[in-house]
């Protein structure tokens, strides 16, 4: 009972209250840090305890995983690696037992799967993981709190890990993403985290990409999420077509007639300001792209090889130039005399890329 109390006492607004709770807790982890980590976990698996007691359990452990500073993290990891197997054991089944229990977001489970995953997977150690977060996903009787805290935890993975590290279980956890960006799931913040996870996942997806069938897929997922009339889930959808026209330009010539053309100058005439961007970020990636291929394609005639440069140019952005740039100095008249200055809007957005434009065109 001491530790929830005192882990509870960490939002106390009384000083002196949450000075020792931290202190508390400062001191338990350098005594008994395995020890310490399994009676944190058994508090977040338990969902008699409170909201406060339980995020802030997770909190704690998360905190003992990872850390901005990649030194301090890469310490963090080797010392969890450190930590007797059978205590590792039990921590990592509580953290999963809590996966779907939690009833606030975001999940403080999630990142704990994904912080001892991020220690794990690159030493080849919990291999059972992945298929397990696939299963929580893809099970028709899983709840939609299994399901979001479970792709949350993917997306954490996805984000942190080296993508060649996860590089055999992308199928599977394409999957599960795929699974749960479909029109026909009714929650849209399964969606939403599910589209994140895309997000996070797309440079090892490279292989699903190479492939016809499974890039016409993903495609069609990811443009139907583009519709959702939830804008967060609209928002998420457009940044993966972001980073698709990155990634993956040579392969969009299929699509860009038929769909992304549309949606893209749709989400750019938008009022909401997060939709708009992403609209005019989709067209300043486009005009990167095609400035880099035909530098590409300078020098390649430059040095006279004879050979043609391994990507060439579709010149979309010369295409779209008719009807970008009214939308753009429409958008650009839009300026609020009340933004700050710091902060990135459609207004600063369709300026970089008229700019891009003019260059690239």
């Amino acid at each position: 009972m001491e530790l929830i109390t005192i882990l509870e006492k960490t939002v106390s607004p009384d000083r002196n209250e949450l000075e020792a709770a931290q202190k508390f807790l400062e001191q338990a982890a350098v005594e008994n840090l395995p020890t310490f980590l399994v009676e944190l976990s058994k508090v977040l698996a338990n969902p008699g305890n409170t909201q406060v007691a339980r995020v802030a359990s997770g909190l704690q452990v998360k905190n003992s995983l990872t850390s901005k500073d990649s030194d301090v993290k890469t310490q963090y990891q080797q010392r969890w690696l450190a930590i007797d197997g059978n205590a590792r054991r039990e921590i990592k089944n509580y953290v999963l037992q809590t996966l779907g229990t939690e009833t606030y977001r975001p999940s403080s489970a999630s990142q704990c799967v994904a912080g001892i995953a991020c220690a794990e997977i690159p030493v080849n150690q919990w291999p059972e993981l992945i298929p397990q977060l696939v299963a929580n996903v893809t099970d028709p009787s899983s709840t939609e709190h299994m399901k979001e805290s479970t792709l949350e935890a993917i997306g954490y993975i996805c984000q942190d890990i080296d993508p060649e590290q996860l590089q055999e279980n992308a199928n599977q956890i394409l999957t599960a993403i795929i699974q749960g960006m479909r029109k026909e799931e009714p929650s849209n913040n399964v969606k939403l985290a599910a589209t994140m996870a895309l997000l996070n996942s797309l440079e090892f997806t490279k292989a699903n990409f190479d492939k016809e069938t499974e890039r016409h897929f993903i495609m069609q997922v990811v443009c139907e999420a583009t519709q959702c009339p939830d804008n967060r889930v609209r928002v998420a959808a457009l940044q993966n077509l972001v980073k698709i026209m990155s990634l993956y330009y040579q392969y969009m010539e299929t699509y860009m007639g038929p769909a992304l053309f549309a949606i893209t100058i749709e989400a750019m005439k938008s009022d909401i300001d997060e939709v708009a961007l992403q609209g005019i970020e989709f067209w300043s990636n486009v005009c990167d792209e095609e400035m880099d291929l035909a530098i590409e394609a300078s020098e390649v005639c430059a040095s006279e090889q004879g050979r043609p440069p391994e990507h060439t140019s579709k010149f979309y952005a010369k295409g779209a130039l008719q009807y970008l740039v009214p939308i753009l100095t429409q958008t650009l008249t839009k300026q609020d005399e009340n933004d700050d200055d710091d902060d990135w809007n459609p207004c600063k957005a369709a300026g970089v890329c008229r700019m891009l434009l003019a260059t690239c065109c």
